[in-house]
This record gives structure tokens, C-alpha cells and sequence, in this order.
């Protein structure tokens, strides 16, 4: 073992606890499984990266502060949460209307990347998570088409630019990933073989629910495609950097333990798809194999 403290190992485990949900979706529109299926692993990995970011976050205060049990942990989560939702969507609802008004104005888009460092200075001036509050306020942009039937807001077409959109995503992805990937070394060969054996535990224990739950209703090819699907990515590298930044026990070995584990679940993903090439398509038109 490490040697670690047990609330360490769960922290660690609150980082790598959820599949990426920017690698799942990327992949399930070019899957022939069934719609629920689809749904099912859009659904899981959307609210699996939540639930790593506030778990960890509250994780995070708990190992600074040295102080944990089941009741402050409860307690610590729901009034992240209320403070998240209460400026998420509080600011969140207004912002979409004071966006629509400003049409499709030059630069509009600074205005809403102010607002979001805003909320989460609010936030972290209550001692809340400000991710929480921003990933609140994103999830209400990210979702205006929704909003807009419901608060029936009319918005303009296109509020953001695209291409600068795509690069800032680009760049934030890849300073992540490289970052991490810098962090980690072959040096102490004990976090290789640690990142490696929880990747393969995660995809054991992904097999058994997997079979467990998916009995009836899916083809064999969605049985086969949710069992690889355990990709860890985007939030598990921003996740690995904070103990760094806050000074925590053992902040080295966080990195490097889970880009491992990134590199391993992905290596396992892509060859689980690889093999589902190999199972026959069913005769409903709602199932099929990995497009070529």
C-alpha cells in the first residue's frame, strides 16, 4: 500500500469516481447502440463529473482542516450545493436575459466570462465551492434553448464565437492534460502500478454492475459498449492539480497516480470498442456496432 490515510484514498477516489464526459459524448454519437443506452451514458457521465467536482472540493476543505465524519460531510455537500444553486441560477436565469438583449453585440461574450469570476468570488467570500457556482451558471447557459421554452425568453442564434469558443476549450484541454502529463514520471514506480491496478478495478467492477443491472432491454452490444466505457479525463487532470495548489498531504502523488489512471482507462476503452466491432449487429434498428 501507500501508506495513506483513509480519508486520502477517498479523495483519490472522488477524482477518478466519474467517466469523462467530454470523451463519452464525443464517442456515443458514433456508436449504432440503442437510443436508451446512449442516454443512459450521456446521463451517468454529465452527473458523475458533477458529483467528483463537489465531493472533492468538500474533500479537499475535510483533509485541510483534518476533520471528517459522514454527518459534516452531508452538512458541507448541501450547503455547497444551496450556495451553488442559489448564485448559479439566481444570476444564472437574469444573465440569459440581459445576453439576449445585448444581441449579438462584439465581445459580448467577455461580459459573461466577468460574471462567471464574479460568482465565483461571491462564493468562495461564503467559504463555498466557487466551481460549484460556476458549473451551476455554465450548466443555465449551456442550457438556454431549454430555458428559453420554459422562461419563454427569446434569444438570438448565436451568442458566442465559435471558433474563438473551440480554441479557449482547445487550450484549457490541453494545458490540463500536458500539465499533468509533466507531473507525472516512472521515477516511483509504485503511483505506475497503483494508477494502473485502480484503472483495472474500475473496469472489473464496471463489468459487474454492468451485467448486474443492464438484464433486460439492451442488446449485447450495449452491454459490451457500457462495460468499456469508464474513460477518465478533463475533470479527473483539473481535479489531480489542486492538492498541489492547497498544500495537502502527499499533493505529488495525486498527479501522478491519476494520469496513469487516465491513460489506462482510456487504453481500455478504446480497445473494449475495438472488440465490440466483432459482435453481429441485432435486427433492431436501434442497435448496431462501432461505425468504421
Amino acid at each position: 500500500g501507500l501508506g495513506w490515510e483513509w480519508i486520502d484514498s477517498i479523495l483519490l477516489g472522488s477524482i477518478v469516481g466519474g467517466s469523462s464526459s467530454i470523451i463519452v459524448f464525443g464517442l456515443v454519437k458514433k456508436l449504432h447502440i440503442s437510443e436508451e443506452a446512449k442516454s443512459m451514458l450521456n446521463f451517468e457521465s454529465a452527473l458523475t463529473d458533477i458529483f467528483a467536482v463537489i465531493v472533492a472540493f468538500v474533500l479537499f476543505e475535510a483533509v485541510l482542516s483534518g476533520e471528517f465524519s459522514l454527518d459534516l460531510l452531508g452538512v458541507t455537500i448541501g450547503k455547497a450545493v444551496m450556495v451553488g444553486l442559489v448564485l448559479g441560477f439566481g444570476v444564472g436565469i437574469p444573465w440569459m436575459f440581459i445576453i439576449s438583449k445585448l444581441k449579438n453585440a462584439q465581445h459580448s461574450y467577455m461580459l459573461t466570462i466577468g460574471m462567471l469570476f464574479m460568482l465565483f468570488f461571491l462564493a468562495t467570500s461564503f467559504g463555498e465551492s466557487g466551481a460549484l457556482t460556476a458549473l451551476v451558471f455554465g450548466l443555465m447557459l449551456g442550457k438556454k434553448n431549454y430555458f428559453t421554452r420554459v422562461l419563454k425568453i427569446k434569444f438570438p442564434e448565436d451568442l458566442i464565437d465559435d471558433s474563438l469558443h473551440n480554441q479557449v476549450t482547445f487550450l484549457v484541454r490541453a494545458f490540463f492534460f500536458v500539465f499533468v502529463g509533466l507531473l507525472a514520471s516512472f521515477a516511483q514506480i509504485e503511483y505506475v502500478i497503483f494508477g494502473v491496478i485502480a484503472a483495472i478495478a474500475i473496469y472489473i467492477g464496471r463489468i459487474i454492475i454492468t451485467k448486474t443491472v443492464l438484464v433486460r432491454g439492451f442488446s449485447k452490444l450495449d452491454v459490451k459498449v457500457t462495460s468499456v466505457m469508464i474513460p477518465r479525463g478533463l475533470a479527473a487532470a483539473v481535479l489531480a492539480t489542486f492538492p498541489l495548489s492547497m498544500g495537502l498531504p502527499n499533493a505529488d502523488a495525486y498527479p501522478q497516480i491519476i494520469f496513469f489512471v487516465v491513460i489506462t482507462t482510456v487504453i481500455i476503452t478504446t480497445i473494449g470498442l475495438g472488440g465490440a466491432k466483432k459482435i453481429p449487429p441485432p435486427e433492431s434498428q436501434s442497435g448496431g456496432y462501432v461505425k468504421e
